[in-house]
């Protein structure tokens, strides 16, 4: 996977002195990989949800320099021309980098989501950014239950902000020696005493 490495580090030259921004595309891609591994991706889809999770964000600093802002329609429509250039350069195949053009133009939009590689890269951006951005639990739990379909993504989401807590009864012992007791009878067991 050299060519992923080396896209990679590419998107840290582009953000070169800019450590959040290069944590953050570094997390989404962890984030995408696990998700995609665990979800079954074939080995392509999967090496394409990983460069565009390295290059999602690209379009930040181009809408910075023209418009002096960053919001997610200017990203969506700077960032295409600068993942292309970026990956043509690095030998990347037309077909890789027209569906990573795709997707980087298309990950702040959440209506009309086509392919797992789509779906699986905006529930990595959203578990990164509810950490990052300290959103609050409603807001997480309300954009979980709306935007994400992937057990894995549902699960991880889960576990990192909203686990369960294990809260013991003053019986546990004496429940848990009767769950014993019952299942030993249930299997017709008999203990001599």
């Amino acid at each position: 996977m050299g060519r992923l490495n080396n896209l990679c580090k590419e998107m840290i030259g582009f953000y070169r002195g800019d450590p959040a921004r290069i944590q953050h595309f570094m997390k989404v891609r962890g984030f995408a990989k696990l998700i995609g591994e665990e979800e079954g991706l074939d080995e392509k889809t999967l090496y394409i949800l990983e460069a565009a999770a390295c290059v999602h964000d690209i379009g930040i600093r181009p809408a910075l320099e023209k418009y002096g802002k960053e919001n997610g329609s200017l990203q969506e429509k700077e960032g295409p021309a600068e993942a292309e250039k970026m990956m043509k350069l690095l030998g990347f195949d037309q077909e890789v980098i027209e569906r990573v053009s795709f997707l980087v133009g298309h990950h702040h939009t959440y209506t009309g989501i086509e392919g797992m590689d789509y779906q699986i890269l905006v529930e990595a951006d959203f578990l990164v950014n509810y950490f990052e951005n300290n959103m609050d639990r409603e807001t997480v739990r309300k954009s979980v239950e709306k935007i994400f379909r992937t057990e894995s993504g549902k699960r991880i989401a889960q576990e990192m902000f909203f686990p369960e807590e294990f809260v013991m009864s003053e019986t546990w012992a004496q429940d848990g020696l009767q769950e014993l007791d019952d299942f030993i009878e249930s299997q017709g067991i008999y203990i001599r005493q």
